[in-house]
């Protein structure tokens, strides 16, 4: 297929070309397109010195040097030269153009439609460029079906990098993927979620904007406004006024140019015409070098321009290639430039993509940006000399001449690994090289430096390092300017969204029992309180703090302090809070430095059902378990009379037994005083059920205990009473009836009846609502209290209080008793005493909760127990030790006598 029509305005011949085994085609925009009306699309002639463009030019001149270097070098490609073809790409036909140029079939003038390409030989085994991504696209997809590698020194398009789409092109230069990373990490570090989008309106632009407002949205920032602008505009053009109003309506700090340098150039112009100043414009690497934008006069009063530019080259490059440059005369150029057709040889008539007439007049210096592009370009021409290096063998010291297919040297290409003045120059899966940026800021107070390195943004992984020392911000106090809808919410406060923006908001604090996940992932601080000489959760007077985070990403969980003693669990509450606010906001990072925090900030979660917060709060903590420990202070106070009363009762025991025949024993209930001492035992014993953590046996135990062996003393001491008033009073008017009672055995049926009343009312109880352990969660916001279910304690003690009644009745009657017979003041006074108690116990149940209710429960039960003893068993110990003289049956007698005459007196 010869070359198509796109030719017909040139006179198709060799030149601006160097011999060489192996040819190399350049790419390179060394004019500016010209407007013109055209129904097809016709190559026109490039060469207009009044459309140069220095910066082309120069890195035509970048891949020169490179060839020259290599060519001299006896390592890299001994006994081989390279070639090179360069071509103005000052159009889009003239790119084509240019581009089936390099496809021209070998020692002829066609490009060749073979069913496979796979032993195709094209004029070029390598394309290098073209400069930008629009004309890219085009030049990948032609030399993609043919496998002819594409080097690209400045399209960055992250299209570019799907390989299904465009096999065979690889860069120099960053992805904008990459850049868009850059930017965003750049505006996560100062804060700024508020912002505005510009664009040139060509697939650099959109694409970068669409990139950048995707990842955005992903992380909570919001897009104040997005617009793009026409890449031939100027300062008259009503668009670019129409955006300078735009942004002073929106009030935005922070505005992204994601554009070429041709389509800036006017914006900028557009606002300093219009006074758009005090802002933080964050550039593309495209045009954040670009001097002729920084020359505007008045762009100083714009505010801060922060931008984007590939990481700098070595300046020992930069000095060789300058000093290249020099020593290449204009004539020499043009000589170097004009070398009778490359291999073939021929006439040496111009092709209209390769006259330059102001190229040799130029002598302007390399500006920052020049440079940068320059080694972007002689890393690409590196690229494919180590790509042949490896294809033809040349480690043993001399190459092996042969064909070379563009798709083998595709494939080494793809695997260089080499250092180029300390550049790492290897490429990933897309072909993008590994290269990272470095973060520029315009200098307006300097004159030696238009520009200056204020941090920088590496890849695998990704890392932002920004110096805040050397940022002169456009502030008064030099300090980053904010850029936000809303203002941040304080730790614990949701955020309530005003409209579609997600960045507009106000704040809400969070109730208790809920909190703010503001951590990526699954992240619970998790706070338990526990006594500094106890076993895990048991309350006591102090507390220490302990700290864990839990993920659900395998990663090293954070490190906290050691234990810090605190006096009061609501502030080490809000401490923690406080601390795991911070850690969300400032750590919280993966090993690749991304944050973790992508969590929920508008709704408020709720706790746990054993978790508490308080108002406001990012993190739910432990409730504290309480109950009466062994090893509470109170629990020792109420411990040590309960065992002394304990011996107390065997010591009674002990007395009793030894003094059995004596009359006080035997008024006392004789062996009923021992059944009566053992159930009091009993009752005492159940008061250790109250300490500890409650367990199925010992709620169980608890109340029935107490109430039945309690009882059993109560029916003993009623029986006891009416069996002395049926003696004093009863058995002269009704002899029977004390007979009938003694003959029947009506003590032991009594307190057998009266024992299994109350035990079968425990049981029913019981089964209706069994003491099992239980949580109460409703008493405190930040505790739980272990407790003991159920309502059988209620009814037992209301029939005890029955039985109490009684025998009160019964020892009130007795009141005039012989002295020895006579216990009614103090037995009245002790059962007054147990009523009393058992009355604060019912009327306060619902007043004490865990501990407190624990505590009160003993103190009742000792009260009661320690009442009764002192009523009935201390006044006949008090007998038998101080007064034995008393305890004679001599004694009995004459009080019996004496009560018979008051008897018989009255």
């Amino acid at each position: 297929m010869p070359l198509p029509a796109l030719l017909c305005l040139c006179a198709a011949a060799a030149a601006s070309t160097a011999r060489g085994d192996y040819r190399l085609a350049g790419l390179f925009p060394m004019h500016s397109p010209q407007p013109r009306d055209a129904p097809q699309p016709l190559v026109d002639s490039c060469d207009d010195p009044t459309t140069f463009k220095y910066h082309g030019y120069a890195l035509s001149q970048a891949m020169r040097f490179a060839v020259e270097e290599i060519n001299n070098s006896s390592t890299l490609l001994p006994n081989i030269t390279l070639g090179y073809d360069i071509y103005d790409t000052c159009s889009e036909p003239a790119n084509l153009h240019a581009t089936l140029r390099a496809l021209v079939q070998k020692d002829g003038r066609e490009v060749e439609v073979l069913s496979t390409f796979r032993n195709y030989e094209p004029q070029a085994v390598a394309v290098i460029g073209p400069d930008c991504s629009d004309v890219a696209l085009t030049t990948a997809a032609v030399l993609s079906v043919f496998l002819v590698p594409v080097i690209s020194y400045e399209a960055s398009s992250e299209v570019l990098s799907q390989k299904r789409l465009y096999p065979s092109f690889l860069r120099t230069i960053p992805s904008d993927g990459q850049q868009v990373k850059a930017i965003f990490q750049l505006m996560k570090n100062f804060g700024w979620n508020w912002v505005a989008l510009l664009g040139s309106n060509n697939a650099y632009g959109r694409d970068g904007l669409d990139a950048l407002q995707r990842l955005l949205n992903e992380n909570n920032m919001c897009v104040a406004y997005r617009g793009t602008f026409a890449l031939n505009a100027d300062a008259s053009s009503q668009e670019l006024h129409n955006l300078a109003a735009i942004l002073r309506d929106i009030k935005v700090n922070v505005t992204v140019i994601f554009a070429n340098r041709q389509s800036v150039h006017p914006f900028f112009k557009v606002m300093v015409q219009r006074n758009v100043t005090g802002m933080v414009w964050v550039g593309s690497e495209d045009w954040s070098l670009d001097q002729t934008i920084r020359q505007i006069p008045g762009i100083q009063n714009i505010g801060t321009v922060i931008g984007i530019s590939v990481e700098m080259m070595d300046p020992a490059m930069v000095e060789r290639f300058v000093s290249w440059k020099a020593e290449k005369s204009p004539v020499a150029e043009q000589d170097d430039s004009v070398e009778g057709g490359g291999e073939n040889g021929g006439s040496a008539q111009l092709d209209c993509t390769q006259r330059c007439t102001a190229c040799h007049l130029s002598a302007s210096a390399l500006d920052t940006y020049d440079t940068q592009a320059s080694f972007n370009v002689y890393s690409a021409v590196y690229t494919v000399a180590h790509g042949l290096h490896d294809l033809l063998g040349c480690a043993s010291g001399a190459c092996s001449k042969g064909t070379v297919y563009p798709w083998q040297l595709l494939e080494k290409i793809k695997q260089v690994n080499f250092t180029l003045y300390k550049n790492p120059i290897s490429f990933d899966d897309g072909g993008d090289i590994h290269k990272g940026y470095d973060i520029i800021m315009w200098n307006w107070s300097s004159k030696s430096s238009a520009f200056d390195v204020i941090g920088t943004f590496s890849v695998n992984p990704d890392r932002l390092i920004i110096d805040q020392d050397k940022i002169l911000w456009h502030t008064e106090d030099n300090q980053a300017p904010t850029s936000q809808c809303s203002k941040g919410c304080q730790p614990g406060e949701r955020q309530v969204q005003q409209n579609h923006h997600r960045c507009c908001f106000t704040c809400m604090a969070c109730p208790p029992e809920t909190f703010l996940n503001r951590s990526g992932g699954k992240f619970d601080l998790v706070v338990a309180f526990v006594p500094q000489t106890a076993p895990p959760r048991v309350v006591t007077s102090s507390w220490h703090v302990q700290m864990s985070f839990a993920w659900d990403k395998q990663q090293e969980s954070p490190t906290s302090e050691s234990p810090a003693t605190v006096t009061n669990p609501l502030l080490a509450a809000g401490h923690l809070a406080a601390s795991a606010y911070t850690w969300a906001e400032e750590g919280g990072k993966d090993e690749g430095g991304e944050p973790l925090n992508t969590g929920d900030l508008y709704s408020c979660q709720s706790c746990g059902a054993d978790q508490w917060s308080p108002v406001s709060s990012e993190a739910c903590f432990n409730r504290t378990i309480e109950f009466l420990s062994w090893f509470d202070p109170i629990s020792w106070a109420l411990l040590i009379p309960t065992v002394l009363l304990l011996l107390l009762m065997a010591g009674l025991a002990v007395l009793f037994a030894l003094n059995f025949s004596t009359p006080v024993v035997k008024s006392a209930g004789g062996k009923m005083c021992f059944f009566m001492l053992g159930s009091l035992a009993c009752s005492c014993s159940s008061i250790f059920c109250y300490f500890g953590e409650p367990t199925l046996h010992t709620c169980l135990l608890r109340h029935p205990l107490y109430a039945i062996s309690f009882s059993i003393f109560l029916s003993c001491m009623t029986t006891r009473s009416f069996q002395i008033i049926c003696i004093f009073k009863l058995n002269a008017r009704w002899p029977a009836l004390y007979e009938a009672w003694l003959r029947r055995g009506g003590p032991v049926l009594f307190i057998a009846a009266s024992t299994a009343a109350q035990t079968g009312l425990c049981l029913a109880v019981e089964a209706a609502s069994p003491s099992v352990p239980r949580r109460n969660y409703d008493t405190w916001p930040d505790r739980v209290a272990l407790e003991c279910g159920g309502a059988g304690w209620v009814s037992a003690t209301a029939y005890t209080v029955l039985l109490s009644a009684c025998c009160f009745a019964l020892s009130y009657a007795g009141k005039d008793l012989p002295a020895s017979y006579n216990e009614a003041k103090c037995l009245t006074c002790s059962l007054l005493l147990h009523l009393a108690c058992s009355a604060a116990v019912l009327c306060t149940q619902g007043a004490f909760r865990g501990r407190a209710q624990a505590t009160v429960q003993v103190l009742s039960s000792l009260c009661t127990l320690g009442a009764l003893m002192a009523g009935y068993f201390f006044p006949k110990a008090f007998v038998i030790l101080l007064r034995p003289h008393l305890n004679t049956p001599e004694h009995f007698q004459m009080a019996i006598q004496s009560y018979t005459r008051r008897l018989a007196d009255s």
